[in-house]
């Protein structure tokens, strides 16, 4: 279903790593599983075998439609990044995720953009009771992450056009919503960030940015993240003005170490 929460982490998370990779070769090559079949395939209890599946759905590895069958997730086809210098961003962004968090009492989270989507590369979680949680390696639609719309307002109205012209039939919007994506992405160029409300998960809110490389072309976004419900008027334009302060400082340090994304549209 579409904007459902995270799952929860599993509680004893990944039992064994040879049965988790067996179950991502059974997905791949089936197409679908059930719990029952899948123990019967490991040779496990059926709690294992629900274990070990709910661990690749937090993952993204796997999601459960409302038969109770396990298919591949969207994690499953996403490809590496081969993004050589993603480590070197993370290097550079952490500390002002960090800092974000604190200042923010919310979590943040670093994403660069894979084609149509973006993926998380870190998250930084909030100590705070009700908190969003950790959203490393989950792939999100970049026109609904309000890191990924921040990135996708770096180009022009023609491009974007173009490039959901050519995508994939899953990353592919109508007419109307394209209109609207547009429309969204006009006034992000103008503020510099970008709100996600319940668009990628029912129960969070987002503020984010984009971050450019030294010669302006992007590099990546960052967000911070919140419970839909505990983001008041208030709270939103305090999250604003702590994003746009993080934006400058990571700028900063981005010229400094001189970093460049070496990729073109379509992977990055």
């Amino acid at each position: 279903m579409r904007n459902d929460p995270l799952p929860r982490r599993p509680s004893n998370g990944v039992e064994s790593l040879d049965r988790g990779l067996r179950l991502l070769q059974l997905l791949r090559d089936d197409g679908s599983v059930r719990v029952a079949d899948a123990a019967e395939h490991l040779g496990t209890a059926r709690s294992t075998a629900h274990r070990l599946l709910s661990t690749l759905v937090y993952r993204g590895f796997a999601v459960i439609d409302d038969d109770h069958v396990y298919r591949p997730g969207p994690s499953m086809d996403a490809g590496t990044a081969r993004l050589a210098w993603t480590k070197e961003l993370r290097r550079i962004c952490h500390p002002h995720l960090l800092l974000l968090s604190r200042r923010a009492g919310q979590s943040s989270n670093l994403m660069v953009r894979t084609g149509l989507q973006v993926r998380f590369l870190e998250t930084v979680e909030s100590a705070a009771p009700r908190r969003t949680r950790d959203r490393q390696g989950i792939i999100m639609s970049a026109s609904k992450a309000s890191g990924g719309k921040a990135i996708l307002a770096r180009f022009t109205d023609e491009r974007i056009a173009s490039m959901y012209r050519e995508a994939r039939d899953e990353d592919r919007l109508n007419a109307h919503e394209l209109t609207a994506l547009l429309r969204e992405l006009r006034s992000i160029r103008r503020s510099g960030y970008a709100v996600n409300r319940g668009e990628t998960e029912r129960d969070v809110a987002a503020v984010g940015s984009a971050i450019e490389s030294s010669d302006g072309s992007e590099i990546g976004a960052f967000s911070v993240s919140v419970q839909s419900d505990l983001l008041t008027a208030s709270l939103q334009e305090h999250l604003i003005e702590l994003v746009l302060s993080a934006r400058q400082e990571i700028a900063r340090d981005v010229r400094d170490s001189d970093l460049h994304a070496d990729t073109g549209d379509g992977s990055a």
